[in-house]
């Protein structure tokens, strides 16, 4: 009858110490990636992109120079 209770409470220590990890855990910090991503958006729309520039050329260029 002891073996059955002290699994029990085994069971119940792992359940408990899985909700308390589950409780404690760290939430995302969604201003930072708000920021981040407004960040982004204000530089790519500041970057203008040049018409003679070919992106796909270039990066053909790269990998056949390696």
């Amino acid at each position: 009858m002891k073996n059955t209770a002290s699994e029990k409470y085994h069971d119940l220590t792992v359940m408990e110490n899985r909700v308390r990890y589950l409780l404690g855990s760290r939430l995302k910090n969604t201003d930072k990636i708000n920021a981040a991503i407004e960040k982004q958006d204000e530089l790519r729309n500041k970057h203008t992109s040049s018409t003679d520039w070919d992106s796909v050329s270039e990066i053909r260029k790269w990998r056949d120079n390696r």
